[in-house]
């Protein structure tokens, strides 16, 4: 009988992870950091097509005084804007021979739970970077996954962009950006965060977090000089000679370096105005054994919800 595709043996980690006179552990070095997805709140959701309801304040009167005995007439009203995102199934898969699964090996209990362990960080890696990216929605058919709008698909209203780069056609995930090309890329400026964050705050957002690609993290430490903060001392009396946080004209702001997030962007956000929508929370199940094996699958369902991207923002074309 032949060997199922992939399925790891012990032959393939002789040497490497069965147990010779190793020390018991292993380090694994691979970036796993899940910044924006966990700073949002997940919420449930029954449907694949996940839906909710945005709204927004009149402009205040300068002078709401009324008479006494005054008969009043009801004051229009602004519409509901129904907003949706599609769900999207994300999945990691593998297999263990039984022999290496019962090999005493090195900083191992067993090699099936500890590639459960590896791969659900790997997942949430990638549900991590496709919601970073500028993905539209998309509610699928039988030979098209579904795929839930990532963050740059929503925003439009605090943006600004390249020369060629342009907002989304429409702000509720169904149009991707524009990018502007790659002779059109633009340094990270204070006087570009300056304009998008006052847009953020003149629209009525509260956004607390920078998200920046590594490279326009040190921009903003090294070259950012009003208002940022580079000399923190913490409880333990080290000094911190980075800008982590950036005091503003209109917040305080994180600055978080996102490893997973496209380096032309820089986003401003205010975590509450998003939510993970989850049909389908993480699982694990053990597969039909077809062999001398074990195969799992790792799966989850999820959507991104843009509660009201106008309370957010986005520097674009950035190099």
């Amino acid at each position: 009988m032949a060997l199922l595709s992939n399925s790891k043996t012990s032959f393939d980690t002789s040497g490497k992870t069965t147990k010779e006179n190793l020390g018991e552990i292993i380090s694994n070095i691979s970036p796993f950091e899940t910044p924006f997805m966990s700073s949002i709140k997940k919420v449930g959701t029954s449907s694949t097509k996940v839906e909710w309801l945005k709204d927004s304040l009149a402009s205040p009167v300068a002078n709401n005084a009324q008479l006494e005995g005054e008969v009043y007439s009801a004051t229009a009203q602004s519409d509901v804007t129904r907003l949706n995102n599609d769900t999207q199934i994300s999945a990691k898969s593998f297999a263990v021979s039984g022999t290496q699964d019962s090999v005493d090996s090195a900083g191992l209990a067993t090699m099936s739970a500890y590639l459960l362990a590896k791969n659900a960080k790997v997942l949430k890696n990638d549900i991590e970077t496709s919601i970073f990216q500028n993905g539209a929605k998309n509610a699928g058919n039988a030979t098209t996954a579904r795929q839930s709008a990532g963050i740059n698909t929503w925003l439009g209203t605090n943006t600004s962009a390249g020369t060629g780069g342009s907002d989304p056609s429409s702000l509720d995930g169904s149009a991707t950006r524009t990018d502007a090309s790659s002779g059109n890329l633009r340094a990270l400026t204070e006087t570009l965060l300056k304009a998008v964050s006052k847009s953020v705050w003149d629209n009525g957002g509260n956004a607390d977090t920078i998200y920046v690609g590594s490279a326009n993290k040190q921009v903003i430490s090294t070259s950012f000089t009003g208002g940022a903060t580079k000399q923190v001392q913490t409880p333990d009396k080290t000094i911190v000679g980075a800008v982590d946080v950036y005091v503003g004209d209109f917040s305080t702001y994180n600055v978080v370096p996102a490893r997973h997030m496209r380096s032309r962007d820089a986003l401003v956000i205010d975590h509450s105005l998003w939510e993970m929508a989850e049909l389908r929370p993480y699982k694990v199940d053990e597969l039909a054994k077809t062999g001398d094996n074990r195969q799992y699958l790792l799966t989850t369902e999820w959507s991104l919800c843009a509660k009201n991207e106008a309370g957010n923002g986005g520097i674009y074309d950035l190099s």
